[in-house]
């Protein structure tokens, strides 16, 4: 597929339906958790798929994380969702949801997949909804466990020239924790991803 302009009406549209999407994915995690999300500011880039690294601002590249992917698609989208903690989050973040701080592996990549059930749903859904795209997600999957975010980026093969990439770095009030949450829409999807916008700026 040949490049594709991210006009910049079109950017600033999608960063404030991502805006109010984020805000209702705040206030389930709020509630869900007893705690206060710090709403981010949605950072939004037009990225060839070799530099899907340049959009993770929050963690260091060289950082050892657990990470995981969320494929969505629908209406004439598709995508996924890539969502990290750092190893040094883990133990707050059990402590967030409810349960006993643990060092088994297994224990805390449940912990990372019930979050992105219920982050990267909300998320996307708040998106779409706004652009009047309907969207399935499938079931959150592994990439990478206590490793860096260069080197799980590296062995992912993304099927795409360019992607339009969204990111969120979550703050949890009396957490120190680190989450950076990557919404990625496919190459393919961006002609009707932009289209829809546009139907939203008119």
């Amino acid at each position: 597929m040949s490049n594709i302009d991210l006009d910049e009406d079109v950017r600033d549209a999608i960063q404030e339906v991502t805006n109010v999407a984020v805000g209702e994915a705040a206030d389930k995690i709020a509630r869900s958790f007893s705690t206060f999300v710090n709403i981010p500011i949605p950072r939004v880039h037009l990225l060839d798929a070799a530099d899907v690294t340049m959009a993770l601002t929050a963690i260091e590249a060289s950082a050892r994380v657990t990470a995981v992917t969320q494929p969505f698609f629908g209406s004439g989208i598709s995508g996924e969702a890539l969502l990290m903690f750092t190893d040094a989050s883990m133990g707050e973040l059990s402590q967030l949801m409810g349960y006993q701080v643990t060092t088994d592996d297994h224990q805390q990549v449940e912990l990372v997949l019930e979050m992105a059930s219920l982050l990267n749903g909300s998320c996307i859904h708040g998106i779409c909804s706004q652009l009047d795209i309907s969207v399935l997600l499938k079931h959150p999957e592994l990439l990478g466990q206590h490793t860096s975010l260069n080197d799980i980026l590296s062995e992912s093969v993304f099927p795409w020239d360019q992607t339009l990439a969204i990111e969120l770095n979550y703050a949890f009030e009396d957490y120190s924790i680190t989450c950076d949450l990557i919404i990625l829409f496919h190459e393919s999807s961006l002609p009707s991803l932009f289209r829809q916008v546009n139907f939203l700026l008119d």
